[in-house]
C-alpha cells in the first residue's frame, strides 16, 4: 500500500523526513508528494490554485484502479488531499483511507481566508501558529524563498470554496489540535460529508501544529492502517492516545444507514 504525504501551505516534501523510515518500516511505501515550485521541483512556476494542483496530483500520482492507497494532508495538504480523493473515486480508484488534518472543510469555512495579509502580517499570523522553524526566522534569504511559496499556498487556499464536498468512498479519519485557533471541533465534524463509510474525528494536544509537530499524527495513521490491512503494529497508538470516556464500537455505517461517527478527545 502507498501512503501519500501531502504537506502544509508553504511546505515541501521535506517536512515528512522524518516519517519515511518509520512508515516504511511497517509495510507500507510512504510517498511524500512533492508540490511545485519548492524543494526539489524548486525551478518549476508555483501554483496557486487548488483544482490545478489537484490537476496535478491525478495526472501524476493516482494510482491504477484495484491498487491500494491512502492519503494523509495536513492543513493546505488536507483540501487537496480531499480534492484528489474524490477525483480518484470518480474515475474508479478511490482510496482505502483518507486522513485530514489541521483543516475545515472548505465549503464550510476557509482557514487560509484568516491567514492572508501583508507579507509581514502573514508571516506572524503562521508564525503564531508555530509554523515557522527557528532557520527559516534567523535566516533572511530563507524567509524570502519560503514567503513567496507561502504566499501561493495560502492565496490558492483561501480562494478555493467549493459548493459542498464531493464523496471520497472511503472512511475519512479528521484531526485537530484541542487549542488549535483556526479549526474548531464544530467545523472538524463537518468532514463527515464526504463519505458514506466510516468517519472518524480525534482531538490531539496542542495546537495548529499539535504538541511536538506532524510526527504527532503518525501513531494515529499506524492504528488506522492496521484496520486496513498493513501490519503496522510496531507504531501502535501510545497510552497518551487513549480515549477520555468509555469505548465505543467502531463499524462502517449505522443501523440507520448513516456513516457511523466516531469520536475521540484526548486529555491534554
Amino acid at each position: 500500500m502507498r501512503v501519500f504525504l501531502l504537506p502544509p501551505a508553504g511546505a515541501s516534501a521535506g517536512v515528512f523526513k522524518d516519517w519515511i523510515e518509520p512508515l516504511s518500516a511497517l509495510g507500507v511505501q510512504p510517498v511524500a508528494v512533492e508540490l511545485p515550485g519548492r524543494g526539489t521541483r524548486l525551478g518549476e512556476p508555483l501554483v496557486d490554485s487548488v483544482p490545478a494542483l489537484v490537476d496535478r496530483l491525478v495526472a501524476e500520482h493516482t494510482p491504477a484502479q484495484g491498487e491500494r492507497w491512502a492519503v494523509v494532508g495536513h492543513s493546505m495538504g488536507a483540501l487537496l488531499g480531499a480534492a484528489w480523493a474524490a477525483r480518484a473515486h470518480a474515475l474508479g480508484r478511490a482510496a482505502q483511507l483518507l486522513l485530514v488534518s489541521a483543516s475545515a472543510p472548505p465549503w464550510l469555512h476557509s482557514t487560509a481566508a484568516e491567514l492572508v495579509g501583508t507579507d509581514d502580517e502573514l508571516w506572524q499570523r503562521v508564525a503564531d501558529l508555530g509554523g515557522l522553524p527557528p532557520a527559516l526566522r534567523a535566516h533572511p534569504a530563507a524567509r524570502l524563498l519560503f514567503g513567496r511559496v507561502l504566499r501561493a499556498d495560502v492565496t490558492a487556499a483561501a480562494r478555493y470554496r467549493p459548493a459542498g464536498p464531493e464523496p471520497v468512498g472511503c472512511p475519512v479519519l479528521a484531526v485537530r489540535g484541542a487549542d488549535d485557533p483556526l479549526v474548531t471541533a464544530g467545523l472538524l465534524s463537518g468532514w463527515a460529508g464526504l463519505t458514506d463509510r466510516a468517519f472518524e474525528e480525534l482531538t490531539l494536544p496542542g495546537g495548529h501544529f499539535y504538541r511536538d509537530g506532524l510526527a504527532d499524527l503518525l501513531p494515529v495513521l499506524a492504528a488506522r492502517l492496521t484496520a486496513i490491512g498493513p501490519a503496522v503494529s510496531n507504531l501502535s497508538a501510545p497510552d497518551s492516545l487513549l480515549t477520555d470516556g468509555p469505548s465505543v464500537g467502531r463499524s462502517p455505517r449505522g443501523d440507520d444507514g448513516a456513516p457511523t461517527k466516531f469520536t475521540e478527545r484526548v486529555a491534554r
